[in-house]
Parts: C-alpha cells; structure tokens; sequence
C-alpha cells in the first residue's frame, strides 16, 4: 500500500460517534439540495471509514510480524 493511502487507525468509538452525530434519515419533497447533499456527503464519509475500519482490522489478523 502507498504511503499516501495509508490512514490512522480508525476506531469503533470514532465510527459510533459519528454515526450518532449523522444518523441516517429520511427526507422529505421540500427539502433543499443542499441539504440532502450535505447529509449524503457526510454519510458517504462514514461509510468510507467502516470499510477503511474494517479493511484495518482484517489486514491486522492477516499481517504476520517480521521476522
């Protein structure tokens, strides 16, 4: 992986907290483009971190130390 690709550790803590700050939701006819484009961006941030999340945890179980 390039180092340019390469984020922090991602926590469940993390992921719970934002998930709690942007839940998802439902939205109505008159709700403003801007709206809905600021929700969705900011769900589509979480779930580009629980896959980055869950990509950690599984490269974690599969990374053997050096020897």
């Amino acid at each position: 992986m390039k180092q340019e690709n390469q984020l922090p550790p991602i926590s469940r803590e993390l992921l719970e907290a934002l998930t709690a700050q942007f839940p998802p939701r439902d939205f109505g006819p008159t709700t403003s483009l801007r709206e809905l484009d600021h929700h969705y961006g900011a769900r589509s941030v979480i779930r580009f971190l629980k896959f980055k999340h869950r990509e950690q945890r599984e490269n974690a179980l599969t990374s053997l130390p050096n020897n």
